[in-house]
């Protein structure tokens, strides 16, 4: 049985409107699915940032403590801690105290 040509055309107009639909279908999900992903890289810059900026600080304050450290074995640091914590003093030193407080 053969078919008739406005049947054929019909046919072929409803695989064609298929195919668009299908196709658009597609194009749909992949930019979805591609604005997902973009969110999902600028959150995960964000914290990437942020992180970046913590160990900067990190490392600041592991310099200013080494630093310290480093101090605590000088000379003038002993000598300071001595008089100032422990009321140590020379020999022959001439020691003042308030006795008003």
């Amino acid at each position: 049985m053969k078919q008739s040509p406005p049947a054929k055309k019909r046919k072929r107009q409803g695989v064609l409107v298929f195919y668009y639909i299908f196709w658009a279908t597609i194009l749909i999900l992949l930019f979805a699915l591609f604005i997902t992903q973009m969110e999902n890289y600028n959150e995960l810059r964000a914290e990437y940032t942020r992180l970046n900026a913590e160990i900067e600080r990190e490392r600041a304050e592991n310099l200013r403590l080494t630093e310290h450290i480093d101090s605590l074995d000088s000379d003038a640091y002993v000598e300071r801690f001595a008089r100032d914590v422990l009321g140590m003093v020379r020999p022959n030193e001439i020691v003042f105290r308030n006795t008003a407080e």
